[in-house]
């Protein structure tokens, strides 16, 4: 894999829409799932937060019922939006398996207006 490939891998992001957002959960809550790449994910805060300390156990439920077991750690937080690091990589595989399948039931996004 050339550098230029595993960088464009790297930055990936496969947003959800609203219907189809995943989840994460934990022993304490429940978080939808804004974006998701192989080694972070962006949450929905719901008013909580995670520990950046240390990593917390949790489950990625996607709406297809594959569960993919995890742990994670905060990284961040912007606005109501949890960045979190996922000490399990998510595969490239499962990425982009689900991408085809919101690109199949929804088609291509439209580009938001500036």
């Amino acid at each position: 894999m050339s550098e230029s490939e595993a960088n464009r891998r790297t930055l990936f992001r496969l947003r959800f829409p609203l219907d189809e957002q995943p989840l994460l959960v934990t022993e304490l809550e429940d978080y939808k799932v804004i974006e998701l790449a192989e080694k972070s994910a962006r949450l929905e805060a719901n008013g909580t937060t995670l520990c950046n300390e240390k990593w917390t156990p949790s489950v990625l439920k996607l709406k297809t019922g594959i569960e993919i077991p995890t742990t994670v750690k905060l990284s961040r937080t912007e606005e109501a939006q949890l960045i979190v690091l996922l000490g399990q990589n998510i595969t490239q595989k499962v990425i982009i398996t689900e991408q085809r399948r919101l690109l199949a039931k929804y088609g291509k996004p439209r580009p938001k207006n500036t």
